[in-house]
């Protein structure tokens, strides 16, 4: 991979965010990888994503909000980099602290700016 290009991406969030992003990666030519809780696994976004992938049960806080299951999902798919959307972990530095770490790209300001 050249450096600064993403060639597959995980969406970390769901509903009209999500199906936005995935627009926008197919029109930039990146693979969309949607993450999804049990109850989105037929939402549209996952519908229109090149790629699905569970990471958890409905309860946010067992999926959208897991950390760790995020990051294993985007690792586990083969993705360069995470998209946390808006809300959800997009303003957790602790989370792009923890893309970052794990060789992710995080899309979003870096920790010290979300802090």
């Amino acid at each position: 991979m050249a450096k600064g290009q993403i060639r597959r991406l995980l969406i970390a969030n769901r509903g009209e965010i999500a199906v936005r992003i995935v627009t926008a990666c197919r029109k930039l030519g990146i693979e969309a990888v949607v993450a999804v809780s049990d109850v989105d696994r037929h939402a549209m976004a996952a519908q229109i994503a090149d790629r699905t992938v569970c990471i958890g049960p409905a309860p946010a806080a067992e999926s959208y909000l897991n950390m760790e299951a995020i990051v294993t999902a985007a690792k586990g798919t083969g993705c360069q980099a995470v998209h946390p959307g808006y809300g959800f972990l997009a303003e957790n530095p602790k989370f792009q602290s923890l893309c970052a770490t794990q060789h992710l790209v995080f899309v979003g300001p870096p920790a010290s700016v979300i802090s």
